[in-house]
């Protein structure tokens, strides 16, 4: 008998589900609808973008309404409530519904059985449910539409004026400065590489020419708009990396060491004793002219071999090194020495042209290695221009890994105020009278002597130690700017010709 009234209740049940989920599902559409029409408005009036799939994003309302209202199952009551009010049948079904949980059924719950089944035997599901539209289904339609033409419609384009960031006025500065300085260095490398006259000459006018080039074409970038911090720091590496190529293909140190090589063998024989010990000291001029006023070697048969010997050694050398010109002018000098054929002289001379290319290769290595060094300061200037040079009204106690121009001001502290009681004092004497006096010497030429010695000793030291200190530890680059220009205000200067100390007066101790 309870199976009866559930088989009977069953397709008014799946109809009402059905019924349920439409709803659902126009709801959903409605919502959908609602939230276009919101976003899309909202697009036009104040111009933000929407993704590119928010249209079809308007189908997820109905499809979420309708898994809504399938997973929301109708209860067997809502069936035979429906029935019993299509068809009049005073909550009989109802109450039969309510019987069949009962586990022992009287005689008349049985009898209440027998009549709900025999009504329910004529219920048509489709009369007790009709399958109709939703009567929210005309707006959710409605508000679809409204939402898919204000989200497909063209938004008003705002006439924007955007554009590069300006350049900083402290990077600015700095290409300034480059761009002068730049001009200098032109004029200079190109004049000292002019002179060059060996194999590798064109090598390096072409060389200074396209470093020329490069270094203009990198500082106008640093000019461009766009430009920020970073971007002008890359340029400065960049920059130096291409001084630095050019440097490396000149190859001054080797070249000094071996020139250095070439000084200790011709200092060993008394011709060439004055141009030898100039190389041992590095001064290529003065060994070139030393070398143009060789006229003949005069060597005994045993110094003429041995000084061949190292000739021919040290010519080997250049020639694996690279310094294909010198290394000619040495062995030619060295195949001058065999039998006293009065060759020597020119051979000599012609090494002195070499060597005058050697110093022009020096100069140059100078110029490049300058050139580094205001590359390195326009860096420290590019990274921050440090803020505002203004006197604080105190100095700040506080660690910081920046670094400022700030000035402290008033760190002492007020003047100590000395309530003291002065008194005058007349002294008298008699004009022209020699009274006792002691001498007393307090300080000699000797004690200037060793006191500089031992200031070039502790500036020597503490400059390495704050060399070490700035390459090994993250010092901000204005700090390293500091720290160097400090060390170059007291450096010991070495122009002035050391004085010999003179006998001490008479009187002094």
């Amino acid at each position: 008998m309870r199976n009866a009234i559930y088989t009977a209740l069953c397709p008014v049940r799946a109809r009402q589900q059905r019924l349920f989920a439409l709803r659902c599902a126009a709801g959903g559409l409605l919502g959908a609808g609602l939230v276009g029409t919101a976003l899309g408005a909202a697009r036009l009036v104040f111009g933000f973008d929407v993704p590119a799939g928010a249209i079809g994003g308007l189908a997820a309302g109905p499809v979420l309404g309708l898994v809504f209202g399938f997973g929301a199952r109708r209860s067997w009551h809502g069936a035979a409530a429906a029935v019993d009010a299509h068809y009049g049948l005073k909550d009989r079904t109802v109450t039969a519904l309510a019987f069949a949980t009962v586990p022992a059924p009287s005689a008349l719950q049985d009898l209440q059985f027998a009549d709900a089944a025999a009504h329910l035997g004529t219920v048509e599901p489709k009369a007790v449910v009709p399958l109709t539209a939703p009567r929210s289904w005309p707006g959710a339609v409605a508000a679809l539409a409204a939402a898919v033409v204000v989200l497909a419609w063209p938004a008003a384009r705002r006439e924007v004026e955007a554009g590069p960031a300006p350049v900083p006025e402290h990077i600015l500065s700095v290409a300034a400065d480059q761009k002068e300085k730049l001009a200098g260095l032109d004029k200079k490398l190109s004049e000292t590489a002019q002179g060059l006259e060996d194999e590798k000459a064109e090598d390096d006018k072409k060389g200074v020419k396209e470093l020329l080039d490069k270094l203009t074409q990198k500082v106008e970038d640093l000019t461009q708009p766009g430009t920020d911090e970073r971007e002008a720091l890359a340029k400065l590496s960049e920059m130096q990396a291409e001084v630095q190529a050019l440097a490396n293909q000149l190859n001054v140190a080797a070249m000094d060491g071996q020139l250095s090589s070439l000084g200790t063998a011709l200092a060993a024989a008394a011709p060439f004793e004055g141009a030898g010990k100039a190389l041992q000291e590095g001064k290529l001029e003065k060994a070139a002219k030393e070398l143009e006023k060789t006229e003949d070697a005069k060597l005994t048969p045993k110094e003429a071999k041995a000084l061949e010997e190292k000739l021919k050694q040290l010519a080997k050398q250049m020639g694996d090194a690279g310094q294909g010109s010198l290394s000619e002018a040495v062995a030619e000098l060295a195949d001058s020495l065999k039998g006293g054929n009065g060759k020597a002289g020119q051979a000599a001379r012609n090494l002195a042209k070499k060597l005058n290319n050697a110093v022009k290769r020096k100069k140059l290595n100078d110029l490049l290695t300058a050139q580094l060094e205001d590359l390195k300061e326009g860096k420290c200037n590019c990274q921050s221009s440090g803020g505002l040079r203004v006197k604080q009204p105190q100095k700040s106690d506080s660690p910081s890994s920046t670094w400022g121009r700030g000035i402290s001001g008033n760190v002492d502290g007020e003047k100590t105020k000395l309530n003291s009681k002065r008194s005058e004092q007349q002294l008298t004497g008699t004009p022209g009278a020699e009274g006792e006096s002691d001498v007393e010497t307090t300080a000699t030429p000797e004690a200037r002597q060793q006191a500089s010695r031992e200031y070039k000793e502790k500036y020597q030291k503490f400059k390495k130690e704050s060399e070490a200190v700035v390459e090994s530890e993250p010092i901000p680059l204005g700090h390293r700017q500091t720290v160097k220009k400090y060390f170059e205000l007291i450096r010991p200067s070495n122009g002035d010709p050391v004085k010999q100390p003179g006998p001490v007066p008479a009187g002094e101790k």
